[in-house]
This record gives structure tokens, C-alpha cells and sequence, in this order.
């Protein structure tokens, strides 16, 4: 397989063949994080003269493993494939690529433990899964809860403070976020965990949850939620005329959404951890130095390539050009490559860099 790999792309980079590139995005368009993602993408993929085409798996892992049944299904197919696992079919979804042989690489980790074992790591049991793309959800959950729980110390001076949390769905990536969530909660001794209750990613439902919640239990201090969407609902609730919360919550999300982030610098909003809306496009710059014969994607490779950062009201003015439409054209993906960048072995993926072409272009702009 390697050395048909090989013959591949020492054919594509010879004749200057332009690399086509599927990215199953696994939502539907309009979704503010993933309408991100795939632009971003779009942007690396002409920075790189790569053809990228974007399909998506609808939220729901039967329509994403039907979504990748007929990507391989194709006369034509692409050269690789980019997409993210879900739970229940993750197994079928690699074996169909495999058994096609198009190469692909995964984005993130949203497998249950159990699942992520018994398919191993890349290359080891599916010579076409090439490698991830991937942080760490626990560190992200972690950080998120550790900044809440500074801001709400500062903000009510109390030796005792309550906390609830709100989870996505029943997956790995919710799982682990949880993770970080309760380490660092089970860390403070002040902290009282009052419940983790399931959001399913729902602004709305997480809104009906601080509400029953807030009845419940009387005074919330800390609102930890596992998307910018869900805590996004918690602040609906706070600010309704009908709510049963009285008090000011602290509360934070995932994901760096344009919203959070208003929602932030006006005050409401304490956190938001992120970067990842990168993850598809630093998928193709793995992808176009692969290409360009470098060693990127080893056998059982399991290296995080990025780690997440958090806004605050510390930092958003740092960050609020995020916070409006963006043209990704105005960053360079070239310059993050092995092949054009520095003089590097090692990918540097830090976002302070993206952010500071994007400043850098803004300021020209202006002159």
C-alpha cells in the first residue's frame, strides 16, 4: 500500500495534477462553527492548489456513514478524504474508505474509549487512515472550567460556590470535556458540584435546564457547558423577564463562536475556549506536505497537533476581529507547512500566528 501511495503522489506532484480533497463536514450548512470551519478550509485549500469539495453528514452518524458509502461509491473519486467519526459506525466508515483504498485522515476524537481502542491508532489496522487531527478535549473542558472558576471567585468573594455543568451529547468528545470539567471542579475543595445534567448541544434545551436547575437548587455561581451554543442558552435564561434566576451566573462555552464572543466583550459571557474551526484546514496542509514527500503521517501516530486557547475579558480585544466575517483568504497556509514555512520538523498550529496575519492584514488595509 505504501508504495502504491507513493506512486500516487509522486504522479500528482510531477505533473502538477491539483490534489482532490473530500471534506465530509458532519453537520448541515448554517451551523456557525462548522460554516467555519469550512470556510477556512476553502481558503487553505486555494493557498495550496488543493481542489476541495465539501459534502456533509447531516448531524447523524447514519447520514455520515451513507455520506462516505457514497464518496467511495464514485467513478471518480478523490484522493483523500477528510472526515470526523462518529460513534456506532466509525468502524464501517473506515472500512469503507479502506477497502476503496482512498487515503483519509480523521478530525477529532468523539469516540467512546472502548470504540478508539479497537480501531487503534492510525495505519495500524487501516492502511488508508493515513492520521488525526485532533486537541485534547479534556485540557479544553479543564481550562474552560479553571477560568470560571477564577472569574467567579473574583466576582463573589465567597469561601464556598455552587456549580453545575452541561454536556453535549453521549460521545467521547462530550465525555472527555466532562472530564476536564470535573478535574478541575473536584480540584477546589470551595466548590460544590450540584449536577451534570445533558444538553444535547441545544441552546434551547440548555436554556430549559439552567431554568429547572436554578429552581432547583437556588443560587448557580458557575455555569459550565460544553459549547458556546448551550451557555449562549444559559444567558437567554438569565436575561427572560420570566426566569427563576436571580442572581449573576458565570458561565462559558466551546468553540469561539461570533456570538460568545460579543456575548464577552459586552460582559455577559465570561469564556470561551477554541481554535479548532482550524482543524479541517490544518488537516490539508498535513495533506499537501504528504504530497510533497514529507514524512508527516507515521504509522500508529497519535501526536496533538494543537492545543486550544481562551478568551476572556482579559483578551477579547485581542481577539474581536474572530468576532465579525472573516476573509481566510487574508492568512497564508502555506507558511504553516513543512514544505514552504520555517525551517521546522515539527508543525507549529498556534493560533497567536493566524491571528497575527489576520492583524497584520486588517492594519494594511488601513494605510
Amino acid at each position: 500500500m505504501k508504495y502504491i501511495c507513493l506512486l500516487l503522489f509522486t504522479s500528482l506532484a510531477a505533473v502538477a495534477e491539483p490534489i482532490k480533497v473530500t471534506l465530509v463536514n458532519p453537520s448541515i450548512p448554517g451551523t456557525p462553527f462548522w460554516d467555519r470551519v469550512t470556510a477556512v478550509a476553502f481558503a487553505a485549500a486555494e493557498d495550496l492548489d488543493i481542489k476541495l469539495s465539501v459534502v456533509y453528514g447531516r448531524d447523524n452518524r447514519i447520514f455520515n456513514h451513507q455520506t462516505i458509502k457514497d464518496i467511495a461509491a464514485q467513478k471518480n473519486i478523490p484522493h483523500f478524504v477528510i472526515f470526523m467519526p462518529y460513534g456506532g459506525n466509525a468502524k464501517n466508515s473506515y472500512a469503507v474508505l479502506n477497502n476503496r483504498r482512498i487515503p483519509f485522515v480523521t478530525m477529532e476524537r468523539t469516540l467512546h474509549e472502548h470504540e478508539q481502542e479497537d480501531i487503534g491508532l492510525p495505519q495500524e489496522k487501516y492502511s488508508y487512515w493515513l492520521g488525526e487531527v485532533y486537541h485534547d478535549n479534556i485540557q479544553a473542558g479543564r481550562l474552560l472550567a479553571e477560568t470560571l472558576v477564577s472569574y467567579a471567585s473574583s466576582e463573589f468573594g465567597k469561601l464556598s460556590l455552587t456549580a453545575i455543568g452541561i454536556s453535549g451529547s453521549f460521545s467521547g468528545e462530550s465525555e472527555e470535556r466532562v472530564e476536564g470539567f470535573l478535574q478541575s471542579i473536584n480540584a477546589h475543595r470551595n466548590i460544590q458540584l450540584l449536577q451534570v445534567v445533558p444538553g444535547g448541544w441545544s441552546r434551547e434545551r440548555s436554556r430549559d435546564i439552567i431554568h429547572r436547575l436554578s429552581s432547583r437548587y437556588g443560587i448557580i455561581n458557575i455555569a459550565w457547558t460544553a459549547s458556546d451554543g448551550m451557555a449562549l442558552g444559559v444567558l437567554d435564561s438569565v436575561t427572560s423577564l420570566h426566569s427563576p434566576v436571580k442572581n449573576k451566573i458565570i458561565t462559558g462555552g466551546i468553540d469561539w463562536t461570533i456570538e460568545a464572543l460579543q456575548k464577552i466583550e459586552s460582559g455577559e459571557m465570561t469564556a470561551s475556549v477554541g481554535g479548532h474551526f482550524m482543524q479541517a484546514a490544518w488537516a490539508l496542509v498535513k495533506i499537501y506536505d504528504h504530497v510533497q514527500g514529507k514524512k508527516v503521517f507515521m504509522v500508529g501516530g497519535n501526536a496533538k497537533p494543537y492545543l486550544l486557547g481562551v478568551i476572556t475579558p482579559d483578551n477579547i480585544s485581542k481577539y474581536m476581529l474572530l468576532s465579525r466575517a472573516i476573509d481566510w483568504h487574508q492568512v497564508d497556509f502555506k507558511d504553516f507547512t513543512l514544505t514552504h514555512g520555517p525551517e521546522e520538523e515539527t508543525y507549529n498550529f498556534d493560533f497567536t500566528l493566524v491571528l497575527e496575519q489576520l492583524a497584520a492584514s486588517v492594519e494594511a488595509t488601513k494605510k
